[in-house]
Parts: structure tokens; sequence; C-alpha cells
């Protein structure tokens, strides 16, 4: 054979093996269970069940961990892009709607960050439609709820002044903050200065 036939096979070969082994390491993603979807740098993704999840939280404020009955995964925290919490399905019919409004939905990283006391958090809306704006701790509890109900289409800012739903200082440490609208669910990572 020809160097560039071997490579060529090689690569075939290789990418075979890839997809065989993808079919049979990776745990199937069911629809109808709420899941848990950590999106790293470059694309990739982890993707749990909430069902099998048996621990979830951080190891100080570095690392990321998520204990199943079968593994004990851990992420850097610079690593994540997002985490998302999918247990809301899309309120449209249309398929073609929602996924025009996963394209457009816009949820923006808050500034400053980190902060003390307070942060803005920025998000866009394709048009107008009920959402839901929550802060979350790296444990998945509730602190607040920001914003609920109808939005107009279009840029809107809402501010966080660290308190929770209580009118409690929230502790310092990393939170998460959620974006729910129909056929969205998209989280982004913050971090209040003591």
């Amino acid at each position: 054979m020809k160097p560039r036939l071997q490579l060529k096979t090689a690569c075939a070969v290789l990418s075979t093996i890839l997809c065989l082994s993808t079919l049979f390491l990776i745990p199937e993603v069911r629809a109808d269970e709420p899941m848990l979807a950590i999106r790293l740098a470059e694309d990739e993704s982890a993707i749990y069940p909430l069902s099998e999840i048996e621990q979830f939280g951080f190891e100080g404020e570095e690392t990321l961990i998520v204990v199943t009955a079968t593994s004990t995964d851990s992420y850097a925290t610079e690593s994540i892009q997002r985490i998302e919490f999918l247990f809301q399905f899309s309120g449209t019919d249309d398929p073609i709607e929602a996924a025009a409004m996963i394209k457009a939905i816009h949820l923006f990283q808050n500034q400053p960050n980190p902060f003390s006391p307070n942060t803005e958090i920025r998000f866009e809306l394709p048009q107008a439609g009920k959402i839901e704006l929550q802060i979350f701790s790296p444990d998945g509890r509730l602190v607040r709820t920001l914003v609920t109900g109808e939005r107009v289409a279009g840029p809107h800012t809402v501010r966080w002044d660290g308190l929770d739903a209580k009118g409690n200082r929230a502790a310092g440490g990393v939170y998460f903050y959620n974006l729910s609208a129909p056929g969205v669910n998209e989280s982004r990572r913050m971090i209040l200065l003591p």
C-alpha cells in the first residue's frame, strides 16, 4: 500500500473504533427525565440523568464533583462554560420555532464578576414570553428568584444585590444564575466575594 492510502485507511479504522466505543461507553440519554448538562470548553459536554446523581458540588472553588453510582467525575471550574438543568421541556410545538429560540436567546456573563455586593445580569429575548431568572448555590439549592413572568422581546438587565430570598446576605463563593424560557434553560457561573 502507498503511505497516503495507509494513512487514510488507518484514519477510517480509528474513526470507526471511536464511533463504536462511543455507542457503548456513553450512557443513553432519555428524553423523559430531567438532565444535568455540563458544557465545557471546546464544545465538549457531560450529561447526567438527575436520577443517577448521588452527589453534586464543589471541592473548594476549583473543582466541580459529580458522583453517580458508577463513577465520580471532576471538572476544573475554569473549564466550565455553562451548567444547564434540563428539567423543563420546550413549551413550543413547532421544532423550527424552538430551534430559533435556542439560537436567539442570549444569557450574558454577569458584570462585574467577581463582585461584591452587586452585579448585573443581562439577557436578550428574541420574542416576548414567560421567563424565570434564578440564583442557585453550587449544591443546587435555590438562593433567590430575580425574575419570574412575562417579559417583552429585547435586551434586559437585572441587578442582584447579593441577598437571598429572605433578605440575608449570601455567603461569599461560587453561584450559578439560570435563565428559563420556552425551550431554553441556560446557566452561567459567578463569584460573590466575601
